[in-house]
């Protein structure tokens, strides 16, 4: 059985990457955990939204969406 969180975060725009990465670093650490998460940023180009979502550990676009199943 699994929980579902509801989070809307008001990050500054300097740590929107730190964020993301925080999550990640969450659920690598934690097999199981899934997260779908959105980001509105409109101010941003979608160059800059792909730099945005580049983590550590990477996935891979197959993980991606191998995840939403």
């Amino acid at each position: 059985m699994t929980a579902k969180i509801y989070t809307i975060a008001h990050v500054p725009e300097a740590l929107r990457h730190a964020w993301l990465q925080h999550l990640r670093d969450f659920d690598a650490a934690h097999p199981g955990c899934h997260f779908e998460v959105l980001q509105d940023a409109p101010d941003l180009t979608v160059a800059e939204i792909i730099e945005q979502v580049r983590l550590d550990p990477a996935l891979t676009f197959t993980q991606i969406m191998e995840r939403g199943r």
